[in-house]
């Protein structure tokens, strides 16, 4: 990978991890989350499709939770939907810091 390449992609796994922490933090929503990490999904450049198709599990269950929770009007976060949330977002989290070189 290009040095150009290797630092764009830095940029964008240093922004989901940004966006991970502030849901965390509670800075932002489940909503948000998901479409901060779908776009910065998307901008990656040649990165591995193992750890893209790992990522995508990860962010594919916010998703469903997000989607079933808002259709029963219910909230994503309450109970065994915030457990299987915060279980995803861990391991997104750990997926990033894979990845991510040096620490901000």
């Amino acid at each position: 990978m290009t040095g150009e390449v290797e630092e764009y992609n830095q940029r964008q796994y240093a922004l989901m991890r940004r966006a991970l922490l502030a849901f965390e933090r509670g800075e932002s929503d489940l909503c948000q989350l998901i479409n901060v990490l779908k776009s910065l999904l998307c901008a990656l450049q040649c990165a591995a499709e193992s750890w893209k198709g790992s990522f995508q599990e990860e962010w594919w269950t916010l998703e469903q939770v997000y989607a079933v929770a808002l259709d029963r009007g219910q909230d994503p976060m309450a109970g065994e939907n915030g457990a299987m949330v915060r279980q995803a977002v861990a391991r997104l989290k750990d997926l990033v810091a894979e990845n991510v070189a040096g620490s901000e």
